[in-house]
């Protein structure tokens, strides 16, 4: 997969009215504004795909599951903890029986220190700010735990959420302390394959900003007409340039890589919606029903319809 084919598209501007993703605030789901942890014997009423204004990380104990996230779908067995970016959407359905912790935490509150807009969250170097990492990349692996390490993370969730309870002066201190050892505990079991995820991304620096610049436009684009010319004018390149950049980094032609986002962006809505097939492809800039058939199934091997069947998650 291209490096850039897990960009999420969902918030692409939308053009016609339709049903509306809950994005829940801090203060819908916790007691404080800061930082709020649940167990399955606590946990609020959850049942579709969704986004947050905060980080959220997700402590599966007991039970398998799957994790929704964007456009991927990645499974949930004990031990495994799930890392949510704000704004991203995503569902974890529970399962009869399971265990689990979730925990929820602003950004001011889990990086005090890091000025930058959680929007760009996912563009901070793993240099400055490592604590990100399992949060940039859970749509390309799982973080499951041995039972050792897995054993010392119920541990700091059960004293997390005793010092919630108490939430004295030094709470704030103690609480985040525990947050940053549930992650180190991730860096220490997955440490190789975070930092060969982060150097990958590292090494195609140089291009990556003008991809970058070019993904944000295709965003704001994406259900209109959109040219190779018109997009090299946004990011300020020649059309000539930006081809032969986009064919460097992705390894596709400019057509190649609009239809791969404009088919992402349908494959979220065939998954978080209830939007006919029609009314997708006209969100996802195709105004022929039968050319989207042709294109969804030539990059996803099968008709929207059998994607949405097999995406959608079972509550």
């Amino acid at each position: 997969m291209p490096p850039y084919a897990a960009t999420g598209l969902l918030a692409a501007p939308q053009s016609r009215p339709g049903p509306a993703l809950v994005n829940y605030r801090m203060a819908e789901r916790a007691s404080h504004a800061d930082f709020g942890i649940r167990d399955q014997n606590t946990a609020l009423p959850n049942p579709a795909p969704h986004r947050h204004e905060y980080f959220q990380i997700h402590v599966q104990l007991h039970g398998a599951t799957q994790h929704f996230l964007g456009g991927v779908s990645r499974p949930v067995q004990p031990g495994t903890i799930c890392f949510i970016l704000p704004y991203k959407t995503h569902f974890i359905p529970t399962v009869p029986g399971s265990r689990y912790y979730i925990l929820n935490a602003s950004q001011q509150y889990l990086l005090p220190s890091l000025d930058v807009d959680m929007l760009d969250l996912e563009d901070v170097a793993i240099e400055r700010a490592p604590e990100l990492a399992p949060f940039q990349f859970q749509e390309h692996m799982d973080f499951v735990l041995d039972e050792a390490h897995l054993a010392v993370a119920r541990g700091l969730c059960e004293a997390i959420m005793a010092e919630d309870r108490r939430r004295t002066v030094g709470s704030t201190i103690m609480i985040r302390g525990y947050l940053l050892q549930l992650i180190a505990l991730v860096w220490q079991q997955h440490d190789r394959a975070l930092a060969a995820l982060a150097s990958q991304r590292r090494s195609g620096a140089s291009g990556r900003r003008v991809m970058s610049r070019l993904l944000a436009y295709l965003r704001e684009n994406i259900d209109g007409d959109v040219s190779l010319t018109e997009a090299a004018a946004a990011v300020h390149l020649s059309p000539t340039y930006l081809a032969r950049l986009v064919r460097r980094e992705t390894g596709q032609t400019f057509i190649e890589l609009l239809n791969e986002r404009r088919i992402a962006l349908a494959k979220e809505l065939l998954m978080h919606t209830d939007l006919s097939i029609k009314e997708i492809a006209f969100r996802s800039g195709f105004s022929d029903l039968v050319y989207f058939g042709r294109r969804f199934r030539k990059i996803e091997g099968c008709s929207p319809t059998q994607a949405r069947a097999r995406l959608r998650p079972v509550a």
